[in-house]
């Protein structure tokens, strides 16, 4: 088997993961890494698994882990989105950064095709979109009212549902890939008898438009994880990601077909030398401060809630990563480390409550084709 892997989910309803793990109004549009792999251990402890066994591998110091994961993305029929990087001065000139502006912070995603010339070095000016609606399309074009930046080439590999006349591919930037969707709800106290209503939002994925993630093996294919992971991704369709599981949010199928089966490979990463983030990331004592030094990246703080012991929900231990799109000098791969964020009030657990943040990233070169 390939060392990457991937998994393209299609969506059979609503999915929501909180922003920052605790807001009902608000919601990510798609579904972290850390809280992908602690959605995959709960799946294989609830078929029956001991998750210490799985677990065991990612905890050592350093990390000895058979797979790295990523986080999830968009996809848009045949056309795969990435992370947009958190500082754009590597990819555009000066001139174009102070022309766009505002526009170009706005980028969430980039495509497949976008993002490996990123990776090689290459600048993307030349596939700037318009700014303006009537303004010709050269060779970049967006979606999603500007989140989603992909070339013209690309636009052709769109759904049905996304596709446009090249004569009109300046509207695709008011073409949704997702949706989010505002929900009413009701509780009733039981002491006053007295209904309060709250609200919580929910992502809605266009048709032929979903969720994907990779995993870069480590380990052979011989490796027990790779029957572990696949089990416990097939439970999932069933039980869900995400929040709101009880009513029927975050079902998926795995595409069998695009974009599932589409190659994936990337450059790889060498110790001490320019990385583009895939996931979150939590650094090891070991790895500060080299991992950061004249990095560009993003800190997110990440709590939440935490039912694993069929008890009463436990407010987990919150912990800053660094957040996917970042450019980091990673002194050594594997990096990061699975936390500990078991609450300190708690008491006696049966088992901690882990949080992952190993690094999954692609190797970036200089612009000029040499390793950053």
């Amino acid at each position: 088997m390939p060392p990457f892997e991937v998994y393209a989910l299609k969506l059979k309803g609503a999915v929501r993961v909180g922003r920052r793990g605790l807001e009902l109004e608000d919601t990510l549009a798609t579904i972290p890494s850390d809280t992908l792999f602690s959605a995959l251990t709960a799946a294989l402890a609830a078929d029956g698994e001991d998750p210490a066994l799985f677990l065991q591998p990612f905890l050592s110091d350093p990390p000895q882990p058979p797979f790295l994961l990523t986080s999830t993305f968009p996809y848009a029929g045949e056309v795969r989105f990435y992370p947009a990087v958190v500082d754009w001065t590597s990819a555009l000139s000066q001139e174009n950064l102070r022309e766009y502006g505002k526009r170009i912070k706005k980028v969430q995603y980039l495509s497949e095709g976008l993002f490996r010339r990123l990776l090689q070095g290459e600048p993307l000016d030349e596939y700037l979109f318009p700014k303006e609606d009537n303004a010709p399309v050269e060779k970049g074009i967006t979606l999603q009212g500007g989140q989603v930046w992909l070339t013209v080439e690309e636009a052709e590999r769109l759904p049905p549902a996304l596709r446009l006349p090249k004569n009109k591919l300046i509207a695709l930037r008011r073409q949704k890939v997702w949706q989010r969707a505002r929900q009413p709800h009701v509780s009733v106290d039981r002491i006053r008898q007295a209904s309060d209503i709250f609200h919580t939002v929910q992502i809605h994925f266009q048709k032929g438009c979903g969720l994907w993630f990779g995993v870069q093996w480590l380990a052979d294919e011989r490796h027990p994880a790779r029957a572990l992971l696949r089990r416990a991704v097939d439970s999932l369709q069933f039980s869900g990601l995400g929040g709101k599981r009880s009513i029927g949010f975050g079902g998926f199928e795995v595409c069998e077909g695009f974009p599932q089966n589409l190659a994936w490979e990337l450059p790889a990463v060498r110790s001490g030398q320019a990385v583009l983030l895939l996931s979150r990331y939590h650094p090891r004592a070991a790895e500060l401060p080299a991992a950061l030094q004249n990095g560009r990246y993003q800190l997110v703080s990440v709590g939440g809630w935490s039912d694993p012991f069929g008890r009463e929900n436990l407010l987990r231990q919150r912990v800053l990563m660094v957040s996917e799109g970042s450019r980091l000098n990673l002194p050594a791969y594997p990096a990061g480390k699975v936390c500990d964020v078991s609450p300190r009030s708690a008491g006696d657990l049966p088992h901690p409550i882990y949080r992952y943040g190993l690094a999954c990233a692609a190797g970036l070169k200089a612009q000029g084709g040499q390793h950053a």
